[in-house]
Parts: C-alpha cells; structure tokens; sequence
C-alpha cells in the first residue's frame, strides 16, 4: 500500500534528523539512503480482521488517515512475517514496524528500537486460558508464580517469563487442548479465531490497555521518523479522525466467555 500526500518540505523535520536524542537504547546502523528523506516505508504482521491487507482493513485504514496529515511525502507499508518484523530490528527497508505496544514507561529504553512519541490509541489485551485451569492477572504478576505457567505473548518485556507468539492460530489451539498455560494477546485478533474455530474450552480475562504505538530503529533515521510520524498522528488526533479509524481497530474489553455461546 502507498498512502500519498501532497509533498512539501518540512524545514523543522528535516532539523530534526540532525540529532540523534530520542533513543537510549542499542544503536542501530544507520541505512544507506538519507537521514531524511521524507517517504515512509513500514512493515507490519499479518493479524486477522485487523491487519490482513496492506490496502483495505482498519489497520490501512488507520494509516492512510494517519497520512492525511502528513503532507512531507508519503506513507507505505507491507505485511511481512512475524520474525522480520519483531526480531531483526535493523533498518533494512523498514522507517517503523507495528504493530506494538507500550508496556510501561521507558519500556524501549535497553532496547534496539524506540516507540513513537504519540500512540494511536489503547489496544485492551486479554489473558486467555484454559477453562479448565483459569487464570487471573495476579496469578501471571505474582512474584512467587515465576516460571510456573507457560504464557505466550507478544515479544516484549512483559516483566514475567513468556514465550513469543508465532501462530496466534497454532497458540490459541494448543491453548484450548490444555498443552499451554496461557496466551497472551489483543482482543479483537484473538477472539476472532476463539469464535471462528469455537475454541470452547477457553477462559477469558480483562488483562489491561497498552498504549498502540509503531516502533522504529535508535539511530538518526529513527529519530527523524519519529518525529515526522509522531507529528501526523498528533495532527490526526487533534481533527477528530485519528479515534474515529482507531475505534475500527481495536475496542474497550468485551466481556464475555466462549463456553457461554
């Protein structure tokens, strides 16, 4: 997908790439086309319902309203396989890689990435478990209970041991047959293949709201980018349009259990 937007210089942004101040973390190489060069170019996860295409679906939609108001140049993504886009974090042909979310301030801050300024909204993640053996937040959190369940989730910091979701599908299954403790995930994704595939023997749980944000590589491309996207989406936000895509993106916890249906 390429979201197009009038092109004009943005002198303040184009300053912007000559600091390198908004990451902490683990430098990355800077890439070999220039520091500010105004198009965008993201990479993203294939997530059902949501992120399925990189021309139509709310997560596109969300983007090309984010680029309304970005007139410096253009915006365009891709959808690539999980491990290109979480785990190998240089800047190979990828400006910002979503999506992710922010678990607690300055949760980027040891890492080879750093998130964008502005989120795009809250994504509410579910603890999903076995109806069997059902499990609560505290039951993840409790420092005693460290290492005793095998949860799958996204992979960031979550502050609990976890392995990394590979085949939210594939999880989700093996979750329902008891062969996992818990998996970790957003709402809408994971509760789209819970009813598709009538995983019945699952538990749900309202597990908290995270900041929606991109994330982009700690070098001096990184920072120009967060700062030129970062200034769209606060644009977009303060139009009106930025919650009005954001709420066909992701919704506040529904309440409700598979056995139930």
């Amino acid at each position: 997908m390429a979201i197009y937007a009038p092109k004009t210089l943005c002198l303040p942004l184009a300053l912007c790439a000559a600091q390198a101040l908004a990451c902490n973390g683990t430098a990355t190489p800077e890439p070999s086309s220039s520091v500010d060069a105004p198009d965008l170019h993201g990479i993203a996860v294939f997530l059902p319902q949501v992120l399925e295409s990189n021309e139509s679906g709310p997560f596109a939609e969300l983007l090309k309203t984010i680029a309304r108001h970005y007139p410096e140049g253009k915006i365009s993504f891709e959808i690539k396989p999980v491990k290109r886009v979480y785990l190998d974090t240089d800047a190979r042909g990828a400006d910002f890689r979503f999506p992710i979310m922010k678990v607690r301030d300055n949760a980027d801050g040891a890492t080879p990435y750093q998130f964008s300024h502005e989120m795009m909204g809250k994504v509410t993640f579910v603890l999903y478990s076995n109806q069997a053996k059902p499990l609560r937040k505290i039951d993840i959190l409790r420092t005693a209970n460290l290492a005793r369940y095998s949860v799958e989730a996204p992979p960031v910091n979550w502050g609990f041991p976890s392995k990394s979701v590979v085949n939210l599908e594939l999880s989700l299954k093996q979750l329902n047959l008891g062969r996992v403790d818990a998996v970790l995930w957003a709402q809408e994704e994971a509760d789209y293949l819970v009813r598709k595939h009538k995983l019945n023997h699952i538990h749900r749980e309202h597990f908290d709201d995270f900041p929606d944000v991109l994330f982009m590589s700690c070098n001096r491309r990184g920072d120009f980018v967060n700062q030129a996207i970062s200034r769209a989406i606060k644009a977009a936000r303060a139009s009106g349009e930025l919650q009005k895509a954001y709420a066909r993106v992701h919704l506040p916890y529904q309440d409700w259990q598979p056995q139930n249906r």
